[in-house]
């Protein structure tokens, strides 16, 4: 029986939707936009025009299925009306859990965020440590509640298991949910110039990849109404960094610019915004965030599921490897090399 995916045409979906094609699933893909003419004549999927915000366009794409992946949210650094996120994030989610629940669906994996378990401290936080700030943006908290709706329809009886990736990364296009490609991408450019403060604070890299595999076992293995935490490799920005720059061979000076300085542009940033409409490249709540720790423990994920971490000189070895071939000119390509 066919599965079904929101938010299919992102990029953790997008990746997704390969993996299970390259299984022999058969697959439904709600899509707000029109996909692709290749997507649309790939054998084994069927496209079902609509949105999360559209209860009877997730019905009808949910009509024959046995399984729902969850994915489709607003996951961007800002919105000109706010509520926006919980349109999609949340009353989205009831939608697709409605229908579900309706629709007898056998499982149903939401994707939410790392970000809602809150910044480390002393040591990598883990799905049963409490929150220790508060929310730092209108993304995660929306996530939060979609995930608390999520736990409520289980105690329902619809089997749904909740999964939270951390900073994804590894080849694909620039779809705005895997930065640090980009970053490895401009810093191979030599235009990525500058680290946020000391560089110091912990980021959790994951390859998508795994994170792929983790959402595939999670269907399979996952416990209903429990959190996943899909984290990768524990490393500073600095270290990040310093990665990129071995692997690629490319050596430059970045800043380290102190936060006042960023919060001042973001600031700016977000005034901007407003007044043009045009996207901010950062507002002042995501920034915060890179003042805290972001370590995790994704040992549960590991026990219970099988989740693997790869080594992020491999995972970013990988991705250097694409930018390489897919998205640097031939006269830059022939200048570097891969460790």
């Amino acid at each position: 029986m066919p599965i079904l995916i929101t938010g299919a045409t992102g990029y953790l979906g997008s990746n997704l939707t390969d993996e299970l094609l390259a299984q022999g699933c058969a697959l439904h893909l709600l899509c707000r936009s029109e996909p692709s003419p290749q997507l649309r004549r790939t054998t084994g999927i069927s496209i079902f025009q609509g949105d999360i915000q559209d209860p009877g366009s997730i019905r009808r794409a949910m009509k024959g299925a046995r399984t729902v992946y969850h994915l489709a949210a607003y996951a961007r650094l800002w919105a000109r009306d706010p509520d926006h996120y919980r349109k999609l994030n949340v009353e989205g989610t009831r939608n697709v859990l409605e229908a579900a629940i309706n629709g007898n669906i056998e499982k149903m994996v939401y994707v939410s965020t790392a970000g809602v378990v809150g910044p480390s401290a002393d040591r990598p936080m883990d799905e049963e440590m409490p929150r220790n700030a508060g929310f730092f943006n209108h993304y995660e908290s929306t996530k939060w509640e979609a995930e608390q709706l999520c736990v409520s329809f289980s105690q329902k009886g619809l089997p749904v298991t909740i999964v939270n990736p951390s900073r994804i990364y590894g080849p694909g296009p620039d779809t705005g949910s895997n930065p640090v490609t980009k970053l490895a991408e401009l810093f191979i450019q030599k235009k990525w110039k500058v680290v946020p403060g000391s560089g110091h604070d912990i980021g959790s890299y994951c390859y998508v990849d795994d994170v792929v595999d983790g959402l595939i076992k999670a269907m399979e293995r996952g416990k209903s109404g429990e959190r996943y935490l899909l984290g990768g490799v524990n490393a500073s920005f600095n270290e990040l960094i310093e990665t990129i720059s071995r692997i690629s061979g490319v050596r430059r000076r970045v800043w380290h610019l102190p936060f006042p300085i960023l919060e001042t542009f973001s600031y700016g940033q977000l005034l901007h915004a407003k007044i043009t409409g045009k996207p901010p490249m950062v507002t002042p709540d995501w920034l915060r965030k890179y003042r805290y720790n972001w370590a995790l423990d994704s040992s549960k994920a590991q026990r219970e599921l099988g989740y693997r971490i790869r080594p992020l000189a491999e995972g970013l070895a990988e991705t250097i490897r694409w930018i390489m071939e897919n998205r640097l000119s031939s006269g830059v390509v022939s200048s570097l090399h891969i460790e």
